[in-house]
């Protein structure tokens, strides 16, 4: 008979193994969707944002309000991608003991501090 705290167990593994294999798929996905035809500079943190937008504008001839809607939207679509990770992490966090959680939260890259 199987020992039901071993199955638990080893089903707990497996729901974190797929979460963080689910986030990789997401992210390399992600990714490529923002990335795809910008060789300027990547999209992101880092400032790719403006010279995306800047492209957009001299290629496609954007007035000054496509422009701006455009600016808003990038920034709306970066802020709903930033909280779909950062709710990810929480809710890793929620199935990993404590000591699994300080060094989960080591683990992460730089930026606002995750929720307790």
């Amino acid at each position: 008979m199987v020992d039901p705290a071993k199955s638990r167990s080893w089903r707990n593994a497996l729901s974190v193994v797929a979460i963080f294999a689910l986030g990789t798929v997401f992210g390399a996905a992600l990714t490529i969707a923002l990335g795809r035809g910008v060789r300027d500079r990547p999209f992101g943190p880092r400032g790719g944002g403006p010279m995306r937008i800047e492209r957009l504008a001299r290629e496609l001839d954007l007035d000054a309000d496509q422009r701006a809607r455009v600016r808003e939207i990038l920034e709306h679509g970066h802020a709903r991608v930033r909280g779909l990770l950062d709710e990810t992490r929480v809710q890793i966090r929620e199935v990993l003991r404590p000591e699994q959680r300080d060094k989960f939260d080591r683990m992460r890259p730089p930026g606002p501090p995750p929720p307790d």
